[in-house]
C-alpha cells in the first residue's frame, strides 16, 4: 500500500476490506429483509410488450420477471425477492437444479397464476446448471473515505454503498459513484490526496446516495397508501406503468413518488 498515492476499495457485497464508518441514518436493518432467490428459466411466453413485470404480495414479498438474452438465446429470469419466514421463503433446503426448478414450479403455481399460465411446464427449466442463486443481503451504507497512515483509501460500489436489491440499483450506484470518483479526483490532481478530497468525494455523492437508499429502503417495507394506489392505477394505465417502470432508470423519480407527496 506504501507505493500508492491512493487506495480504492471496491470489492463488493463481502464486505470492505478497510473499516469505512457506518452512515447509522442509513442503514436502519441489522439483518436481511429479503432473501433474493433467482433463476434463469426456459419455458415462459412472453407478457407483451416485454418489459420487467412486477408483482407485490403484501407482507410476503415480490416477484419480479425480467427478459433477458444469455448464450442460450433468449430466457425469463424469476426473481423472488421474499420476506424471511413468510410464505414465499420456502427455496431454503433447495441445494440443486432440479429441486430448485420444482419448488419455482410449485411457488410460481400457488402465488403467481398470470406467469403460471404462461408456463410451458414440461419445457420449463434452468438455461444451464449453475442458472439459480440464493442469497441475502443486509443493507448498509458507509462513508466512502478513511484516512490510514497518512494514505487516503475511498470506497466506491457496494463496499460502501450496499442498498438491497429490490430496487434494482446496484450497478447504477457503482457506475454513478465511480464517475463523481474521478471527477474528484480530476478535480484535485495537482493537490495532495488527503482527507479534503475524500471528504469532496463523499459531498458529491451523498445527496444521490440517500435519495437511492431511502426510497430502497421503503420499498421494503408496507408502501404508503399513496403508492399503492399509484401502482393500482398502473395497472389500467399505460402511463401510469411507464412511469413507475422510469423510476429504476431514475431513481430521483422514485424519491419523489415516495416522500414528496403533492397535497
Amino acid at each position: 500500500m506504501d507505493e500508492f498515492d491512493l487506495v480504492v476499495d471496491c470489492t463488493g457485497k463481502n464486505e470492505p476490506l478497510f473499516p469505512f464508518p457506518t452512515e447509522e441514518e442509513l442503514s436502519p436493518f441489522n439483518m436481511p429483509q429479503r432473501k433474493c432467490i433467482v433463476g434463469y428459466f426456459k419455458g415462459i411466453k412472453p407478457n407483451p410488450p416485454l418489459g420487467v413485470g412486477v408483482t407485490i404480495l403484501p407482507e410476503a414479498g415480490e416477484m419480479f420477471e425480467i427478459p433477458a438474452f444469455t448464450e442460450h438465446g433468449p430466457v425469463t429470469i424469476l426473481f423472488i425477492m421474499a420476506i424471511p419466514n413468510r410464505e414465499l421463503d420456502v427455496f431454503k433446503t433447495v441445494k440443486n437444479k432440479g429441486s430448485f426448478t420444482q419448488k419455482m414450479i410449485d411457488t410460481i403455481k400457488q402465488y403467481f397464476p398470470d406467469i403460471y399460465n404462461r408456463m410451458e411446464e414440461q419445457n420449463f427449466f434452468l438455461c444451464d446448471d449453475k442458472g439459480f442463486l440464493q442469497t441475502a443481503i443486509t443493507p448498509v451504507i458507509r462513508k466512502p473515505y478513511i484516512v490510514k497512515k497518512e494514505k487516503l483509501i475511498v470506497g466506491c460500489g457496494d463496499s460502501v454503498f450496499l442498498n438491497d436489491p429490490i430496487s434494482g440499483q446496484g450497478c447504477n450506484l457503482a457506475s454513478y459513484c465511480a464517475e463523481q470518483l474521478y471527477e474528484t479526483l480530476i478535480q484535485y490532481k495537482d493537490a495532495n490526496w488527503n482527507h479534503q478530497v475524500g471528504e469532496s468525494y463523499w459531498n458529491r455523492t451523498k445527496q444521490h446516495v440517500k435519495k437511492v437508499t431511502e426510497w430502497t429502503n421503503a420499498m421494503l417495507q408496507p408502501l404508503p397508501q399513496h403508492v399503492v394506489q399509484l401502482l393500482l392505477q398502473a395497472a389500467n394505465d399505460r402511463s401510469k406503468a411507464d412511469c413507475i417502470a422510469e423510476w429504476f432508470e431514475q431513481p430521483d423519480k422514485a424519491y419523489r413518488a415516495f416522500f414528496q407527496v403533492k397535497r
